[in-house]
């Protein structure tokens, strides 16, 4: 009996550790960028809103092809039927539909089909904003974490370097000066570590909101993210550009809507039909031999006032249109070279902070800490090395965060994803 209570505690500790852990797990759940994309294309308000304009656009597609409702008519005649001394009423059903020009039907679907396009486009492209401001608030957010941990480091080297110089001061070997130069220094770190923890809170809900949570809500420090190559040129990105820019694509769309509308009018030339059926109905049955039919043509009278203009106001509308496509390829065009610009201008800051800058940087704290101990050099170099350390390594990090903006930003005006 002990055995099987000893053998049924073990395994109720195993049940409650095992759980503990996975709590723990999912309490300290790394997020990585991609799975923050997925999360923000399936629940960013706004690309909803675009996505459902793109279902309501698609909708109206086989609305603008068909016919319009055919009307049913009662009729209850006794004027006629006192006029022929008969004194039993006229009673007749007829039905009738109004049918536009056939090419009329096809040219209305094929402009509804090219708003349609260009919704899906619209859709598209706000899918690419918001994922480049995902990226964009994730790297923010990668940057505050390194400033904050440089800055910890940075701190930890001046509290050593506190009370060596306290030390030195008490042993005669320094002045009180560097204690209190040391001391200053600390605190100015200690007031930049509680700014960057206020614009970590703001990047945080800068992301949550993208991804439609609780602006409260806390990822906890993002994944490292790989180093940075793309070796593409810009005539490249412009060739990306103009094939697939949503943006661009939509106001393609928008040239073959007006070229349509511009084919619409031409046709309003054409006459339109209406075709008429009658029966003549007694006791509820219909009388046979006493039915009537009708087809009448619209005629196009008044064209010179009113279908001539409308053709002249389709085409205007037209020209419009293209002049604001070839407006439009030049921003993208411009985007494009500016994004590049900056990209490529922070991947060389990058390496040279990587292969110049923080190597000589942590070569003059050492050299100055080793001054110092030996009395060669005096307690304001070595603050004034250790700081200058510290920038690099935050100006470093801030030019890899500008580097994945500018990298993001063209992303987002090539319409879609770059390999680096």
């Amino acid at each position: 009996m002990n055995v099987v209570r000893k053998i049924t505690f073990l395994i109720t500790l195993i049940t409650i550790v095992l759980f503990s852990l996975t709590a723990r797990a999912e309490n300290n759940q790394s997020y990585t960028l991609d799975s923050l994309i997925k999360e923000a294309l399936a629940s960013n308000p706004e690309i909803l809103s675009t996505k459902n304009a793109f279902d309501a656009a698609s909708a109206r597609i086989p609305q603008a092809r068909s016919l319009a409702d055919p009307t049913i008519e009662f009729e209850y005649d006794r004027i006629t039927a006192d006029r022929e001394l008969s004194g039993n009423p006229m009673k007749t059903f007829s039905v009738s539909q109004d049918i536009p020009f056939p090419t009329k039907l096809y040219l209305r679907a094929k402009i509804a089909s090219k708003l349609a396009k260009m919704a899906y486009e619209n859709y598209q492209a706000k899918e690419r904003d918001i994922v480049s401001k995902v990226k964009s608030a994730y790297s923010e957010l990668s940057l505050i974490y390194k400033e904050i941990e440089i800055n910890k480091e940075n701190k930890d080297i001046l509290d050593q370097l506190s009370k060596t110089a306290t030390t030195r001061y008490g042993a005669g070997q320094g002045t009180q000066a560097d204690a209190l130069k040391s001391q200053v220094e600390l605190a100015r770190v200690d007031n930049e570590l509680i700014l960057l923890e206020q614009k970590r809170v703001t990047a945080q809900a800068r992301l949550d909101v993208l991804l439609n949570r609780d602006p409260k809500t806390d990822f906890g420090i993002p994944l490292a993210e790989p180093a940075i190559q793309f070796d593409q040129t810009l005539d490249d990105f412009y060739k990306l550009a103009r094939a697939n820019n949503p943006e661009l694509k939509a106001f393609a769309y928008a040239v073959d809507r007006g070229q349509a509308a511009v084919d619409l009018a031409r046709n309003e030339f054409l006459p339109d039909f209406n075709v008429r059926f009658k029966q003549m109905v007694d006791k509820g049955s219909a009388v046979d031999g006493a039915w009537a039919g009708m087809i009448g043509v619209t005629i196009p009278l008044w064209f010179f006032e009113k279908q001539s203009f409308g053709v002249k106001e389709m085409k205007s509308d037209l020209e419009m249109v293209k002049a604001e496509y070839k407006g439009k390829e030049n921003a993208v065009l411009f985007e494009v070279n500016d994004a590049y610009a900056r990209a490529v201008a922070n991947k060389k800051l990058v390496e040279l902070y990587e292969t110049a800058f923080i190597p000589q940087a942590k070569e003059a704290v050492s050299v100055a800490m080793k001054g110092y101990e030996s009395g060669r050099t005096d307690f304001l170099a070595v603050l004034d090395s250790q700081r200058m350390l510290t920038e690099f390594k935050l100006e470093h990090y801030k030019a890899i965060l500008d580097l994945r903006v500018a990298l993001a930003d063209l992303e987002k005006v090539v319409g879609g994803d770059i390999d680096y």
